[in-house]
């Protein structure tokens, strides 16, 4: 069974259509503001909830879920949606701690946050391993998927069509093409608008993605028929709560992923909580969160169901990556494959846009004004912003067609990355808005044993049976708390202008009187967020249920 699908010109007609809107509304919504540093980098402060929301979600959606999410429910069942259920936690850790603050401060990034609690080092230290991040795991890995999933929908057909290239002497492949392709398409209007740029086309984009997202798994209830029988006879894949010791979703790592992960990526990373702080008031900010947690809530469905329809409807696949392609090219009608491809190009689109304007933030804000040129005039940091948008962008090229001649899989390159970075960082942020007594010497220690024992424990492989990313986030974020704490307590407290103003006090849990006054009632924040809450501690008691009714 080959893994292409097939598409006819009405397809290819719908792609092409969806590329040149993206483009085109990229470009129009950048053509006020785009020269001032705060219009660029910050939007002017004028982006709306639903745009934060929506954005916030298609930077954390890219094609490759729709890859590898469905292979892995299609492997290990519905546990994989916990990772977009948990964002309850996340969220409301975002909206109570963390969000007043920046948002209060006017911070423009999250570098300058640690500058202002800790000390310069930390700053540049978390500037460059964010960007490393962004550039070696985030964006690199989104375009090598984008590239692959061209290459999926394409196939051999187009591939011989196109003009054979050639770079030092070896053919190009279909594969690095499609990568230069999405690169330039995406990097085009987010290097020139901005921001803005970036957030409004997520805006549409994830419109896009909810229309073609909910295509496959209807289509697949639609085919399958009664699934009675099949969940009677595969418990395992209807079950959220996984033994300790299950590779790759135990359920002490699993609902752990928080404090480490979870914190640093959405809760301290540019990429996303750069919406945040680009948000018209504080009551836009925290409800842009609160539709986030409500997106991520359906997001499930679009990965999951496809899965377990797969494993039904195709039991002995070689590979579970095959899952989604093989129902498209299966189950999907002409016309509609192109709505899809679509809908998995906006997911890409998104990502990359994303994350390529908050990359070049940080080279802008933290390393070039701050420290090479603090004098720079808003032309020169927009025109840093958007030459360092370039590098950024080819780099990210250079290392997914790196991905293109590795061994390991995709998954893999990109959490080994993640998971490496996550757990210091996230003590760090924490602890400095919490706790008055943590320090600049503590900061720094904290990071480098971090980095040391996230290293030990992939090397070495020290966790024995337990061996899983998520247990190894759980164990360095241990030792970087045990850390964080002792050699703050040894060493002479921070000066008082370094915790003034900073650490978590009760008034970060309402917004300001002004604003409680103008948003009552039904645009009450708490409601939303409280209904949000709600849907996911029905969705987990459910499955506490099944679990005890089906403990296999």
């Amino acid at each position: 069974m080959t893994d292409n699908v097939s598409l006819k010109l009405i397809d290819l007609v719908i792609f092409g259509v969806y590329m040149c809107v993206s483009i085109g509304l990229g470009f129009w919504v950048a053509r006020k503001g785009k020269n001032t540093a705060q219009g660029y980098f910050l939007g002017n402060k004028t982006i709306p909830w639903f745009v934060i929301g929506s954005s916030m979600v298609a930077a954390d959606i890219s094609s490759e879920q729709f890859i590898s999410n469905v292979g892995q429910a299609y492997k290990h069942g519905i546990v994989v949606a916990a990772g977009d259920w948990n964002a309850w936690i996340i969220y409301t850790l975002l909206i109570f701690i963390f969000l007043p603050y920046y948002v209060r401060t006017g911070v423009s990034t999250m570098p300058e946050f640690l500058e202002r609690r800790y000390n310069p080092a930390c700053r540049y230290i978390f500037a460059l391993a964010s960007i490393f991040g962004f550039v070696a795991a985030i964006n690199a890995g989104a375009l090598y998927s984008g590239g692959r999933m061209l290459d999926s929908f394409f196939g051999p057909d187009l591939a011989n069509a196109l003009p054979q290239i050639k770079l030092f002497g070896s053919t190009v492949s279909p594969v690095v093409t499609y990568i230069v392709f999405f690169a330039v398409t995406t990097g085009v209007y987010t290097i020139y608008g901005g921001l803005k740029s970036a957030a409004w086309t997520d805006f549409m984009q994830i419109i896009i993605l909810l229309i073609a997202g909910f295509i496959v798994p209807i289509l697949a209830l639609h085919h399958a028929g009664d699934l009675t029988v099949f969940i009677k006879e595969h418990p395992e894949h209807f079950q959220v709560f996984k033994p300790v010791t299950h590779k790759p979703f135990p359920v002490s790592g699993l609902f752990t992923g928080f404090l480490s992960v979870g914190i640093w990526y959405s809760c301290t990373s540019q990429h996303m909580v750069q919406r945040v702080l680009a948000a018209k008031d504080e009551w836009h900010a925290r409800m842009g969160v609160v539709l986030a947690g409500f997106l991520h809530v359906i997001m499930p469905f679009f990965f999951i169901i496809p899965g377990i329809i797969a494993l039904k409807m195709f039991p002995n696949l070689p590979h579970p990556d095959q899952a989604y392609l093989v129902l498209v090219k299966q189950l999907i009608p002409t016309g509609l494959k192109g709505l899809l491809l679509a809908g998995m190009s906006a997911a890409l689109m998104g990502h990359v846009a994303t994350v390529l304007n908050s990359a070049s933030t940080i080279v802008t804000l933290d390393l070039y004004k701050n420290l090479l040129n603090p004098k720079a005039t808003e032309e020169q940091q927009v025109r840093v912003g958007r030459w360092s948008g370039v590098v950024i962008l080819i780099a990210s090229i250079w290392i997914a067609i790196g991905f293109t001649n590795s061994s390991e899989t995709l998954f893999d390159n990109v959490q080994t990355i993640l998971f490496f970075i996550a757990p210091p960082f996230a003590v760090v942020f924490t602890l400095g808005i919490l706790w008055k007594r943590a320090n600049a010497t503590a900061a720094v220690t904290t990071m480098i044993v971090g980095f040391l024992c996230s290293f030990l424990l992939y090397k070495y492989e020290l966790l024995g049976i337990y061996n899983t990313f998520n247990h190894r986030a759980l164990a360095t974020w241990m030792v970087c708390m045990i850390t964080m704490f002792i050699v703050s307590v040894i060493t002479a407290p921070p000066p008082e202008d370094k915790v003034r103003g900073i650490i978590w006090n009760k008034s970060f849990l309402q917004l300001p009187p002004e604003q409680r006054a103008k948003y009552r009632g039904i645009k009450d924040w708490r409601i939303w967020w409280a209904l949000f809450v709600g849907i996911v501690l029905v969705i987990y008691a459910y499955f506490i249920w099944r679990r005890i009714q089906y403990p296999w």
